[in-house]
């Protein structure tokens, strides 16, 4: 017996609509008493915290230290986050830097290995992007809060104070510009410059990605503590 099955629009009938992945109803669509999510749902977990504390404090005993200890819970994770944050934003300024130091580091290495001298102003090509991906990240130092005593800041006289990453960095960038821009290049001191500059580099690298991994290890050890009844119940 034949089943004779019926025609399906064309691709390009214009009664035909793709949702790609998503869900089409022609008309409106109730749903009384809940939401309808057609694909992704954003929900607002936006919560007046002073509002919140402050009703904690009206429904329980004065001496109740429930209210005080969920504040400080609060404001605890609320420092962790902005410290995640800052250490992530200097990891990526850095890891600019490591990457794109390599170009200039190796043509110095040839450098001095060979004893054929580059051009100074291939030289000065390589090195300009390095320079600039330290002064994008020595200026974000200048607004540091919370992952340094003191921001980053230079002075009239060339002295700087800060982060030791930022005054490092500064410090090593300052010295081999100083003599790329110098009437003659030694191969031996710009090696020497460009090695310490390296090193300078993945050592605070190194140094903060322990502080990430650090950060993010109290914060999840903070979460298990406040968030641990959630679980029991």
């Amino acid at each position: 017996m034949a089943v004779s099955a019926s025609p399906q629009p064309a691709a390009s009938d214009p009664r035909r609509i793709s949702t790609r992945g998503g869900s089409y109803f022609e008309g409106g669509v109730s749903v009384p008493g809940g939401t309808f999510v057609a694909r992704d749902q954003y929900i607002n977990y936006q919560i007046d915290l002073n509002q919140l504390i402050s009703a904690l404090r009206q429904a329980l005993p004065a001496s109740d230290p429930a209210p005080e200890r969920l504040l400080e819970a609060l404001r605890e994770f609320q420092r962790l986050h902005e410290r995640l944050f800052e250490w992530k934003e200097l990891h990526n300024y850095l890891n600019d830097v490591v990457i794109t130091i390599d170009q200039f580091s190796t043509s110095v290495e040839r450098w001095d290995t060979s004893g054929q001298a580059p051009r100074a102003s291939d030289l000065a090509r390589q090195w300009r992007p390095v320079a600039l991906k330290v002064d994008l990240m020595l200026d974000w130092a200048r607004s540091v809060r919370h992952i340094a005593d003191l921001p980053f800041a230079e002075f009239n006289d060339s002295r700087m104070a800060g982060p030791p990453w930022a005054v490092d960095l500064a410090a090593a960038r300052q010295r081999i510009t100083d003599m790329l821009q110098g009437p003659s290049l030694d191969a031996k001191f710009l090696y020497d410059a460009t090695a310490a500059f390296v090193d300078a580099a993945s050592l605070h690298m190194y140094l903060v990605d322990k502080h990430l991994r650090d950060t993010a290890g109290e914060l999840y050890n903070l979460s298990q503590v406040v968030l641990g009844q959630l679980k029991r119940d």
